[in-house]
């Protein structure tokens, strides 16, 4: 150090701007050789701060201008992070976090031990982020200008918070090749964002989006262009930001704006959740402060920069960037038609709220449904399937409407040219420097549509009658073609034919054909044992994958529950409903044929010690908005209104991109429109997922649904089981327990140990209330699912407290043990049997 400190002051004469850069790096070891321990207010080894609940526990600097230390999240006062922030700014704005570190609660300590070693240990003493410096530490200092260190007693530094950065960057402060900040989810939520600047081996200073969609890495955004080995963001204590090589050559100038000196502003550089680099300032002396002002900021405009030619752009698929400028916040909206996949992650993308065309009808009849709405200076770049040039635009929007695989056109004036475009749109963007214009198919029918004067859907009734009658025509003309169809097929010595077949809805398969496609039910083929009997994998002559469900001789589901799953399923259209292909109904056998699932049921993943982990946090959420837009979709959207009455984890499939799909509808019921609940004498489902009303009373409404669908959340969250017990002085369930850590503040210890740091802390803090809320003891006090899903999508929307769950306790340890052996099966049970539940 002491050659270096001499190489600078030699060279001072010729280049200060020399000087300033050779001394930077050794800021923090000049300070306290100079200096001396004591101006830095040293922590001495065996020093601690505990987190305490509503508080902010720290170490100082010597002005007192930064701290580090405990600082409570925004959205909840007892859970801390440790970092650093400005203490005297308003909000005391975050500069550093121990990143890949869970939240921690009150109780929690952070310990420079007596060996050196900064540790940070939850409130239960177990160690979860530590540093392990480079040599020998004898005490640890939070210096004046915000770089927290570890150092020996010669004032060398070991460890240094400069060398680690999370999302900012401050004066004084050199990012060096290899080292990069990661931005933020959001403001206040403090896990892995979007977007990271880095300096690479090649010298390009680069910014990357990062976790869209598939969470891959994609091409950068922006790149200095530079090159050259040793390449260094320096942020200087003079307030500018440059890229430069090591011999001082400055290659960028990132400041050009207006900036104060550092004894009159606090200043920082923050890669903001939005991916733009931003310079900010904040003035020290005043009595009402105006917030942080953006002194300058990098790309001058990220949607129109961020033209990656793989992945989804900023936005996610189905959705277009917006920005007027780097100085802005960058938004995502949706075309017409479509709606956020999640509105507090707009990012994420948007779907569309109707089925699209599909292939394979009458393109004449299919155009009376649909128009295009028109977007103006909008366009995907990377989606267009077919271009047409020179063409009009009429003639470019009556092809888009004839073709039921495009769901845009693009036109652009200006040379006449035409994009037909397929979803997913990927990488869209708004903006003036967009001269093309975007045509957006949707169905005329809609909500919009309907409201308003009455006489304005006269011309679209005049089209839908004779469309229906059209229809009914097709429909009975088909029916007589599956009727000789089925009768081919089927032996007519059956008496299920005679009696069960005749009124359903569906292809009916062969025999013969559904044991060749299993190998004749081969072991080697099995899947698993549902329910109501055995489930293989099969194969039909075209290559189709198949899952065959083989009703067991001596199931409880009879004839009745079969021809109900068949009907039932045959007229529900979602794409988190699993999709029946056919049945079979050939001597004694009833089979249903449905779509394979190659990840089998949920329960296999989430239960699994070794599947568990491949679960992140955000394919967790995922699984759990498709269950519930799926259950939304029985209770409210479809055309009948059904109750599943058996919804549990092992009756939720997982696609091969881990999509959800509910199944097994044996046991489902039909509600008319104005009904809300029935009663029944046979109680029809799986322990652990019965409301107690059902359980106890044979009550079943929507809200039993809702229970099952609570018990499945915390079941994800946790990976654990509802009916094994987790408190033996207690013998509460998963739900108890989970009631018990809610009412401590201690819900966070609930979550699955794979999840380590991935989750942003305020979104599963939410999915763990409305877990809570959906398994109340009261079915009036349990959301509908409509309220589900705007709970679990709308950060905005403010929850209410849960109440008590219908949590079992009170049982003997015996009696627990041998009961909280899970059932696969579905049970028959007498409404008698559970006293125990409350």
């Amino acid at each position: 150090m002491n050659d270096l400190f001499h190489q600078a002051v030699l060279h001072s004469m010729e280049s200060p701007r020399l000087l300033h850069h050779l001394l930077l790096p050794l800021l923090p070891q000049i300070i306290l050789l100079i200096l001396g321990p004591a101006y830095a207010q040293t922590v001495s080894l065996g020093s601690s701060l505990t987190a305490q609940t509503g508080q902010t526990t720290a170490w100082f600097s010597p002005s007192g201008d930064y701290a580090f230390g405990f600082r409570p999240f925004e959205t909840n006062v007892s859970h801390f992070l440790l970092a650093i922030w400005f203490d005297k700014v308003e909000n005391k704005t975050v500069v550093w976090y121990a990143r890949r570190c869970r939240p921690v609660q009150a109780g929690a300590t952070v310990e420079l031990a007596t060996d050196g070693k900064l540790s940070l240990k939850d409130r239960d003493a177990k160690e979860v982020w530590n540093v392990k410096a480079n040599g020998t530490v004898t005490y640890a200092a939070m210096l004046d200008n915000g770089n927290f260190v570890l150092a020996s007693g010669d004032g060398s530094v070991r460890w240094q918070s400069f060398d680690n950065p999370s999302d900012t960057i401050l004066p004084s402060q050199v990012l060096g090749p290899g080292k990069e900040l990661r931005s933020r989810l959001t403001d206040a939520d403090y896990s892995g964002g979007r977007f990271e600047l880095s300096i690479q081996s090649d010298g390009n200073l680069t910014f990357y989006p990062v976790e869209i969609i598939s969470g891959l890495k994609y091409d950068p955004y922006w790149s200095s262009g530079t090159g050259g080995n040793g390449s260094q963001l320096v942020f200087d204590e003079s307030g500018t930001v440059y890229l430069a090589l090591t011999n001082n050559t400055v290659l960028i100038n990132f400041t050009s704006g207006m900036i104060g000196s550092i004894g009159d502003f606090y200043q920082r550089a923050t890669l903001d959740p939005d991916g733009v680099f931003r310079q900010y300032i904040y003035p020290k002396n005043t009595t009402t402060s105006g917030g942080w002002t953006v002194v300058d900021f990098q790309p001058p405009d990220i949607c129109r920069e961020l033209t990656t030619t793989t992945g989804s752009g900023a936005c996610g698929l189905n959705s277009y960037c917006v920005s007027g400028g780097g100085n802005r916040s960058v938004d995502c909206e949706c075309p017409p038609g479509y709606s956020l996949e999640d509105p507090s992650r707009k990012y994420k993308g948007c779907f569309p709220n109707f089925t699209a065309q599909i292939c394979g009808t009458n393109e004449s009849v299919t155009e009376t449904l649909f128009e295009l709405r028109e977007v103006i200076n909008v366009d995907w770049p990377l989606s267009a399937y077919e271009h047409s040039s020179p063409i009009d635009e009429d003639r470019c929007k009556r092809r888009c409407l004839g073709d039921c695989n495009c769901a845009v056109a693009v036109y652009q004036v200006d040379g006449r040219n035409c994009w037909k475009k397929r979803l997913p749109l990927t990488n869209g963007k708004m903006g003036s420097y967009v001269d093309r214009k975007a045509f957006i198919k949707v169905p005329k029918v809609s909500k919009d549509s309907i409201k308003g004067d009455s006489s304005k859907n006269k011309p679209v009734i005049a089209i839908v009658i004779p469309l229906v009658l059209g229809c009914l025509l097709l429909l009975c003309l088909g029916l007589l073609a599956w009727k000789k169809i089925r009768n081919h097929g089927v032996s007519h010595d059956s008496h299920l034919d005679e009696s069960g077949g005749k009124d359903l809805e569906l292809p009916l398969f062969d025999l013969s054909m559904i044991e060749s496609a299993t190998n004749f039910f081969s072991a080697d083929n099995f899947l698993g044992k549902g329910g109501f009997g055995p489930v293989y994998k099969g194969q039909l002559g075209d290559g189709q994958e198949i899952a065959v469900k083989r009703l067991s001789k001596d199931s409880v589901q009879g004839l009745n529950e079969f021809k109900n799953e068949v009907m039932l399923i045959a007229k529900l259209q979602h794409r988190n409903l699993v999709r029946l292909l056919g049945c079979c109904i050939q001597h004694e056998e009833r089979i249903l044929i449905y779509e394979y699932m190659p990840n089998k049921s949920l329960d296999t993943f989430i239960f699994d010690k070794t599947k568990s982990t491949q679960l992140s946090w955000q394919e967790r959420l995922d699984i759990i908005m498709g269950i519930a837009r799926g259950l939304l979709y029985l209770h409210q959207d479809s055309r009948l209104r059904i109750i599943h009455r058996d919804l549990k984890a092992g009756n939720i499939l997982l696609d091969k991109d881990m999509n959800p799909k509910i199944s097994d509808f044996g046991t489902a019921r039909i509600f008319k429109g104005d009904q809300n609940e029935e009663n029944t004498r046979r109680v029809i489902g799986t322990y652990g997922y019965m409301s107690p009303e059902y359980a106890m009373e044979g009550i079943f409404s929507v809200k039993s649904d809702v229970f099952s669908f609570g018990v499945i959340v915390l079941e994800i969250l946790s990976g654990k089981k509802n009916r094994m017990v987790y408190e033996a002085e207690s013998c509460v369930n998963l739900l108890g327990h989970a009631w018990k850590l809610w009412e401590d503040g201690r819900c966070l210890e609930l979550l699955h140990e794979a999840m380590e740091c991935s989750y942003p802390t305020p979104r599963v803090l939410r999915c763990l209330q409305v877990g809570l809320l959906c398994v109340q003891e009261g079915s009036e006090d349990r959301p509908t699912m409509a309220e589900v899903v705007l709970m679990l999508s709308n950060e905005g929307v403010v929850l209410p407290q849960p109440n008590r769950p219908g949590f079992c306790i009170g049982r003997t340890s015996k009696e627990t043990s041998r009961s909280s052996m899970e059932q696969t099966s579905s049970a028959v049970i007498e409404t008698t049997t559970m006293p125990e539940c409350r």
